[in-house]
């Protein structure tokens, strides 16, 4: 029995690593199909004759130097990491504010405040009235509409609100002896007891912002002030047409990188440098998820 029981368990051991390793290889090949067509060529696809390789094929470093010498690339990285960056500061000192006022049980209406911030999680104005907002604020084609649209977001201030919850009173209480008031024990005991949540909240919205590419279609006109995503978006639309249309001799075409080739480069571009940040907030990440759990 203990020899059929050891067989059972050791088969779906078996069978659960299969598995795992089949699921991870589904996740990493993508990734790295990518990153190998990103430095293939023309003439390499041609002769591959499928965009699934295995290496690079024709290896050319020219489909980054086309995408990185296209016009506004560099002012796109600009937008994005001011973007990025002044938006999620600005994002998590709001949201912190909002989240430590209503943790507490003795605000009064507390409970009524609270339902004004979850009931935005489901209801909204709408895209005409946000345009219109939008356009009376005079954010129509000002780089601020990157930082003042996004600046809230309910359910991070959930997250921050049960964490602030689950902090002791008794360390409020010994700042205020010690002649501490609200702002005092805010920044300087609320904030640094919670790195945690703030780092998995802040990592959430820097993520939001470097993504974030529908505000800028909207509200922004000047090709210098649009964010890499668009840029992106158009510098593929362009080199694809420009590779399908007729007249372009079979040489031309061969120093040109392909459409895939364009996009491949464009996805790596974009996603390096938050690849690239994640790993330092993951610890926080992790116990932030953990610790900010919904708690009443």
């Amino acid at each position: 029995m203990r020899n059929m029981r050891y067989d059972k368990f050791s088969v779906a051991d078996i069978l659960i690593h299969v598995f795992l390793v089949i699921f991870s290889i589904s996740i990493l090949y993508p990734i790295y199909n990518v990153i190998v067509l990103s430095f293939c060529s023309y003439d390499g696809l041609l002769q591959a004759g499928t965009t699934l390789v295995f290496r690079p094929y024709g290896f050319t470093l020219n489909g980054y130097i086309t995408f990185l010498t296209q016009d506004n690339v560099l002012a796109g990285y600009y937008q994005t990491i001011f973007r990025t960056f002044a938006g999620t500061f600005a994002s998590i000192i709001l949201m912190s504010m909002a989240a430590y006022a209503i943790s507490k049980k003795k605000l009064i209406f507390n409970k009524f405040f609270t339902l004004m911030f979850v009931i935005t999680m489901f209801f909204s104005g709408g895209l005409i009235p946000g345009y219109l907002l939008i356009k009376n604020l005079h954010l129509l084609d000002n780089t601020l509409v990157y930082i003042l649209g996004p600046l809230y977001n309910t359910f991070y201030v959930l997250i921050l609100r049960n964490f602030f919850m689950n902090i002791p009173e008794s360390l409020e209480e010994s700042c205020r002896i010690d002649g501490g008031n609200d702002i005092q024990i805010f920044w300087h005991v609320i904030l640094p007891l919670s790195k945690p949540a703030l780092a998995t909240v802040c990592i959430w919205q820097m993520v939001n912002h470097w993504n974030a590419w529908f505000d800028s279609m909207l509200y922004i006109q000047t090709p210098t002030k649009q964010v890499l995503q668009m840029v992106v978006r158009r510098v593929v639309y362009e080199q694809s047409d420009l590779s399908a249309r007729e007249g372009i001799s079979f040489i031309q075409k061969g120093s040109m990188p392909t459409a895939e080739t364009l996009s491949a480069v464009a996805i790596i571009v974009a996603i390096l440098p938050i690849m690239i940040a994640f790993p330092f907030f993951k610890k926080y990440f992790n116990q932030g998820i953990m610790l900010g759990a919904v708690k009443e």
